[in-house]
Formats: structure tokens, C-alpha cells, sequence
């Protein structure tokens, strides 16, 4: 074989090698880590202005218990939480009187943006309310 057919091959081969390794890191880091999609929410995200606020999470079904985590929860108006199913079922975040009612799936988390009057509101689980699943949301 000569030496130019050698450079050229040599050079098709390490393209080809590239492009397997370019298309396999492209790959890597598809999922939202769950795999399962959440569905759109009806609350629009929230706007913020200043430095950006931790996000609180409010835990469903954790130790596959019917309770959710904290059972008492306060946040500013217009923050975002995060309502995420540790459990082993569905379970639902509403809040009684208001729009807030969203169901996840387990494992399966969802961002709630609280755009509701400074007060005290009382959350359920729809499914399990009747098992004790309740808590106190308050909004400053």
C-alpha cells in the first residue's frame, strides 16, 4: 500500500472514530434523570428580580407513609417549589379552594409557583386525605 493511501485511511478512520465519540457524548446526558416526563403545569413560572432564592421542596409519600415533607411549609408569594413523590404510588399536591392541584406519578416531581394571598391554606392529598395526608401551606 502506498503512503498516501495509508495518510488517506489513517485519516477516514480517526473522522470516523470522532464522530462515534462526538455522537456518543451528545447522547450521554439526555434524560431529565427519572426518565419519567412531567407534565405542564397550569402555574406560570415565577418572576423573580435580586439574587435567586433556593428552591424548597415539599416531599409526597416519602417511606412509602402517607404524609408529606414538612407538614408545614412557608414561603414568599410568587415562590416556586419543588412537589417531588418519593413514594410508591400517585399522589396529588392541592391545595383546598385554590388551582393548585397537580398529581405526580412516583418518582415524578413538578415546580408549583405559589401566586397566592399572604395567608395560611391547608394542602391534601386527594387520594389519601382520608389516610391523614394533609399539611399547612403559608404564604408571606
Amino acid at each position: 500500500m502506498g503512503k498516501g493511501r495509508w495518510i488517506t485511511r489513517t485519516l477516514v478512520t480517526s473522522v470516523a472514530a470522532l464522530g462515534l465519540i462526538g455522537a456518543a457524548c451528545s447522547k450521554s446526558n439526555t434524560s431529565s434523570g427519572g426518565g419519567t416526563p412531567s407534565p405542564a403545569t397550569s402555574n406560570p413560572p415565577a418572576t423573580t428580580t435580586g439574587a435567586p432564592s433556593a428552591t424548597t421542596t415539599l416531599q409526597q409519600g416519602a417511606n412509602n407513609q402517607f404524609v408529606f415533607t414538612p407538614a408545614k411549609l412557608t414561603v414568599k408569594q410568587g415562590a416556586t417549589i419543588t412537589v417531588s413523590n418519593a413514594g410508591g404510588v400517585p399522589h396529588t399536591f392541592t391545595v383546598t379552594g385554590q388551582s393548585i392541584d397537580i398529581t405526580n406519578n412516583p418518582g415524578q416531581s413538578q415546580d408549583v409557583t405559589i401566586n397566592l394571598p399572604p395567608g395560611t391554606y391547608p394542602f391534601i392529598c386527594r387520594f389519601h386525605v382520608n389516610l391523614g395526608m394533609k399539611g399547612t401551606l403559608i404564604v408571606k
